[in-house]
């Protein structure tokens, strides 16, 4: 029997992100496939991990991510030379690393060694993600030189590709290959919702940071009756500001933080509809976990993904406090809370467009199932 190719996966650390989350279910696919080395700068979890795959973790026990820039730097220079000799001692092939860190590291393990072949993945919208001072002015610098060093980049949307190209000229060959999530073979029974009286329940997932701005969903909340309530899932530095913009806002007891919980989707079954508010995304894997189990959508139509996913990727021109329905969801203009509003209280009037919505949202997410991602990364690996 021939033997598998020595792959590796590498990334930061397994945490709860949106790359962290396609590692998580890309390696119970290419172990099927390849041998497979995951390779993590700390040793962080916190997602399930196909028992196949071998785990290195470049960092010494007990250490974890630094907050001083400083000390970032001291680590930075230490993976730099600890991960290509892990390559090497690996028997290594092919590398895949995720987000800017492990690329310009990929970057530079092929520098140190030609015949390993690698593969990097970005996974945000680099001009808008990049864009403050000092990170600005580095990734400027290090994203031309280092990636272009690799033999091939993918991403999860041709915006963030055609931003690599024009804005940083990055001239390795790109492709586009969507994050993958688990769907379901029968759509779930959603939370019936028959009386307009009743209380209409929305819920959005994601870190609590500037950019999924959930500030806007709080303030589309404020502008509705008492009986529109919110839960928000995930953690984050934000969330100390946002339950105080709640309670100045007046509507703290219609607003439920829950923080990290395993399991999304069985938590977010139990609201009627879904709402992604992200000023801007790559490829937002929440977006397509709601769709997943058919709840109704609302998304900013931020860059990049949302577009693509709900509507084909044609263009869609929304006017401001206003939304427009997309072939699989609803489109708000990014941080208008009134047009977020408006789309809310549509949603809850409208029976009919749920139930629609509601089984397309279903039948779109199938694409991305992780069988036919991870054939996508599969054939990248192996063109190398």
């Amino acid at each position: 029997m021939k033997e598998k190719r020595k792959i590796a996966l590498f990334v930061s650390a397994i945490g709860f992100g949106g790359a962290e989350k396609v590692v998580s279910l890309l390696l119970d696919e290419l172990t099927k496939y390849f041998d497979v080395t995951l390779i993590l700068l700390y040793n962080e979890i916190k997602l399930p991990i196909n028992k196949n795959a071998k785990i290195i973790i470049l960092s010494k026990d007990g250490e974890t991510f630094k907050t001083s820039r400083f000390l970032r730097l001291l680590d930075n220079f230490k993976f730099l030379f600890k991960y290509p000799r892990v390559l090497k001692k690996e028997g290594i092939e092919v590398s895949v690393s995720f987000l800017v860190r492990q690329n310009i590291m990929n970057g530079i393990a092929k520098m140190i060694n030609p015949r390993i072949k690698t593969i990097i993945s970005e996974r945000c919208f680099p001009s808008i993600m990049y864009n403050h001072g000092a990170t600005s002015i580095l990734t400027k610098l290090l994203i031309p030189y280092f990636y272009n060093k690799n033999d091939k980049l993918f991403s999860n949307s041709i915006y963030i590709n055609n931003d690599l190209i024009t804005n940083y000229n990055v001239k390795i060959d790109t492709s586009v290959i969507y994050n993958p999530i688990l769907t379901e073979s029968k759509k779930p029974n959603l939370k019936p919702y028959t009386d307009l009286d009743d209380i209409f329940k929305v819920v959005t997932v994601g870190r609590l940071i500037e950019v999924k701005n959930q500030k806007s969903i709080i303030e589309s909340i404020s502008l509705l009756s008492s009986n529109f309530y919110l839960d928000i899932y995930g953690d984050g530095p934000l969330d100390e500001s946002l339950k105080n913009q709640s309670k100045t806002l007046n509507v703290e007891k219609r607003i439920t933080f829950h923080g990290n919980v395993t399991g999304i989707k069985t938590h977010i079954i139990n609201n009627h509809c879904f709402i992604l508010s992200s000023l801007t995304e790559g490829f937002p894997n929440v977006l397509l976990e709601a769709m997943s189990v058919g709840l109704p959508v609302i998304s900013t139509n931020c860059m990049s993904g949302p577009l693509e996913l709900l509507n084909d990727n044609e263009k869609v021109k929304i006017l401001s406090g206003s939304f427009v329905k997309a072939k699989y969801g609803l489109l708000v203009n990014v941080d208008d809370a009134v047009g977020l509003s408006q789309a809310i209280k549509y949603l809850q009037k409208n029976a009919d467009v749920r139930d629609m919505y509601s089984q397309l949202s279903f039948e779109r997410a199938k694409t991305y199932d992780v069988s036919n991602i991870g054939i996508h990364v599969k054939n990248l690996i192996d063109s190398l």
